[in-house]
């Protein structure tokens, strides 16, 4: 039986993707990585959420290489009775950076938001002009959005850190990276709308 032209086209444009899927993929995740390189800057500021420890070993290895003085930590509670900034200071000083100056925001802030409209008049009422903010690789376009949304100053920076459940060039290939960049797209779209 011969295929109709009207029915070959989306065939054939079904084909070509499936064929084509390693070329066309990684755009999905690098969309959501919005990523500078780094700069001299006031402080360093690590979001929570973290449960591997990328984003505080990133930004003490910032820190160590003169980029910021300080390294600020958010760590909302609720982690057997600990606070994650806590836990993630902890972290890296038992990794080695015994040298690095931090400190920990504890809070109860359920969304990069709520971090940003805590912490960003702060950093501005200590007289931060500039604030590096690490992040996982997935998170920083949004996560840089949301904050310049929130306030005009300190100006912002991303730094991504290398998350070890999303790596953008073949996402599709593991479980969980495609429940990051599911999740990912849809804080994207909620943020988009107003959610």
């Amino acid at each position: 039986m011969r295929l109709s032209r009207r029915a070959a086209w989306p065939l054939g444009l079904v084909l070509a993707l499936v064929l084509l899927h390693a070329q066309w993929l990684p755009v999905l995740a690098w969309i959501l990585i919005c990523a500078e390189a780094p700069r001299r800057a006031d402080a360093i500021f690590v979001l929570g959420g973290d449960q591997y420890g990328e984003r505080i070993l990133h930004a003490a290895a910032l820190a160590r290489q003169g980029y910021a003085p300080k390294v600020y930590v958010s760590g909302p509670s609720g982690i057997f009775d600990h606070y994650e900034s806590d836990l993630s200071i902890e972290f890296a000083r038992r990794r080695g950076y015994t040298d690095v100056t931090f400190l920990a925001l504890e809070n109860d802030c359920k969304s990069t938001r709520d971090e940003a409209e805590r912490y960003l008049p702060e950093f501005r009422r200590l007289g931060f002009k500039r604030i590096l903010v690490v992040t996982s690789n997935f998170h920083t376009r949004r996560a840089g959005r949301i904050f310049r949304a929130v306030a005009q100053e300190p100006e912002i920076h991303m730094m991504a850190a290398a998350a070890r459940e999303f790596r953008p060039a073949d996402w599709w290939l593991r479980r969980q990276d495609q429940k990051n960049l599911f999740m990912e797209w849809s804080k994207t779209f909620a943020n988009w709308i107003g959610l």
